[in-house]
C-alpha cells in the first residue's frame, strides 16, 4: 500500500512540475516577430519589409497582374534586406489592409515599421515589380 501511494505521489509531483514548466515557458514567450492579422490569428513576420498586392477578386486588372506578382514568390532579398511579398483580397481580410485602398490592384510597399515606402504605380509584370523593389530599397 506504501508502494502504491509513493508511485502516486511521484506521478503527481511530476505532472505539476511539468505544468509549471509548460506555464513559466509560455510566460517568456513574447509576441515580439509577429503580427496580428486582424482575424485573431497571428502569422511570423520573419522579413522587414513587406510587399503588399491588394486585389479584389471580381477586378479583371487584378486578374492579370496577380500571376505576375505570385511569380515573385514569397519573400525576395535585395541588396540585404529581405522583403515578404503577399498577395491579399483585400474585400475579404480588410484586418490585414494597412494603408488606403482607392482602386484594385493596390500595390505598396511598406518599412520594418509598418510605413508606407512607395506605392508601385507602374507596369504590372515581374520585371517591373523587381525593379521597383530594387529602386525603392536602394533608396531606404
Amino acid at each position: 500500500m506504501a508502494a502504491l501511494f509513493k508511485q502516486e505521489y511521484l506521478r503527481y509531483v511530476m505532472f505539476l512540475v511539468g505544468a509549471i514548466l509548460i506555464f513559466l515557458w509560455a510566460r517568456t514567450r513574447s509576441t515580439e516577430g509577429f503580427e496580428n492579422n486582424g482575424l485573431g490569428a497571428t502569422h511570423i513576420t520573419a522579413a522587414p519589409y513587406h510587399f503588399e498586392m491588394y486585389y479584389a477578386d471580381w477586378c479583371p486588372h487584378c486578374h492579370s497582374a496577380l500571376p505576375e506578382f505570385n511569380k515573385l514568390g514569397a519573400t525576395q532579398t535585395i541588396g540585404g534586406k529581405t522583403v515578404a511579398c503577399k498577395a491579399i483580397e483585400a474585400e475579404k481580410n480588410p484586418g490585414l489592409v494597412r494603408g488606403k485602398v482607392q482602386g484594385y490592384p493596390t500595390i505598396q510597399l511598406y518599412d520594418p515599421q509598418g510605413n508606407l515606402v512607395k506605392e508601385h504605380s507602374g507596369q504590372r509584370t515581374l520585371e517591373n515589380f523587381q525593379h521597383f523593389l530594387e529602386d525603392a530599397l536602394n533608396k531606404n
